[in-house]
């Protein structure tokens, strides 16, 4: 009988979500809704349903409103992942400012595909909720701090005497780029343009 026990207990084990999957799964979940619904979408109650969780679930793994931007801002950073590890592959350079405009022209395709868009959108739903929320600011500064310091090694490969100077600059390029490819359709810049753009930047560096 306890055999049979046994079995029936590491049956239900292999069925049942570990608690790292559903945290996974939720915080997943939380990058959804913020894409779709915005800031003022995202609610606990929200999660468990774009989860396909009981209800309860998000608020058990996540308790607070800033634990849950914590995890969807995590999920986000290991979703860009490989971009970030294909500008780390460039380090070694050298490159003229026009092969490194045209690389990066590359790097803002790639993130404006069909995913790579909904991911862009999350993104500047966790810029406005770090601007609102001082506690979750630290946290959003954490990965901003990251991005920077990757830009900063990166800008010695083009033959950038200031990397630390103009990091933030280019960032914040970068930054404004996005925004504009993805909200404004009326002012989006062709492929041609961006890197024209990017070489001027690269070329004054």
């Amino acid at each position: 009988m306890r055999h049979t026990t046994d079995v029936v207990n590491a049956a239900q084990a292999t069925q049942t979500p570990s608690a790292a999957d559903r945290r996974h799964r939720l915080a997943q979940a939380a990058l959804e809704v913020l894409e779709e619904e915005g800031g003022r979408g995202l609610t606990h109650r929200a999660v468990d349903r774009q989860a396909g969780l009981p209800e309860g679930s998000t608020s058990n793994y996540f308790p607070t409103r800033v634990a849950l931007l914590e995890a969807a801002l995590h999920r986000l950073v290991e979703l860009e992942g490989p971009a970030v590890r294909a500008m780390e592959d460039l380090l070694p350079g050298p490159y003229s400012p026009r092969e490194a405009a045209e690389l990066t022209a590359e790097l803002v395709e790639r993130m404006l595909t069909p995913g790579g868009a909904e991911l862009a959108t999350a993104r500047y739903e966790l810029y406005m909720e770090a601007r609102r929320r001082p506690e979750f600011q630290s946290a959003f500064n954490e990965v901003r701090r990251e991005f920077l310091l990757l830009t900063e090694r990166l800008l010695p490969a083009v033959g950038c005497r200031s990397p630390a100077d103009h990091a933030p600059e280019l960032l914040a390029a970068f930054d404004g780029l996005m925004v504009n490819q993805l909200f404004q359709p009326a002012t989006a810049l062709s492929r041609a343009e961006i890197i024209d753009y990017l070489e001027r930047f690269l070329t004054s560096c």
